[in-house]
């Protein structure tokens, strides 16, 4: 085999393989469920990691192209499981610099190095903190 061709493969094995280990690390820690709703209702699940700070739950894009990301900017209510038990919620992103510090910083004291190696392959400048706020409910009469 000419060694252009082992180069060729053993570049796209590097990436498989770098890839690999982003998956593997983004299951390492704890890991909630957010389901998701589409324009046509269809409900979609991804599996995130969250924080806790200031007494809310947050969760956290790498950039905001990622489809649950698009879809809660169409229908911010989702399903939300952690530790078993499921409850309704509003994903509210928000965008203050403050925030955005220092809900990177949780992730990082939370998931230490894996938190570091799933930012590899993402915009570390990109990262947009999701407030899971509870839905308002009506009062009652």
């Amino acid at each position: 085999m000419r060694p252009i061709v082992w180069i060729a493969l053993i570049i796209v094995a590097g990436i498989v393989g770098f890839y690999a280990f982003v998956i593997a690390a983004s299951e390492w820690g704890e890991v909630v469920t957010i389901t998701t709703y589409d324009a046509t209702g269809t409900p979609h699940d991804t599996r995130l990691w969250v924080v806790d700070h200031d007494g809310s739950e947050w969760l956290r894009t790498g950039h905001d192209k990622k489809g649950w990301y698009a879809r809660i900017g169409q229908n911010p209510r989702i399903e939300y499981t952690r530790d078993g038990r499921t409850d309704s919620r509003r994903a509210v992103p928000v965008t203050d610099l403050g925030v955005i510090m220092a809900i990177n910083d949780k992730f990082a004291q939370k998931y230490g190095h894996a938190d570091w190696i799933v930012a590899l392959s993402g915009d570390a400048a990109a990262r947009i903190p999701v407030r899971l706020d509870p839905l308002e409910t009506a009062p009652s009469t």
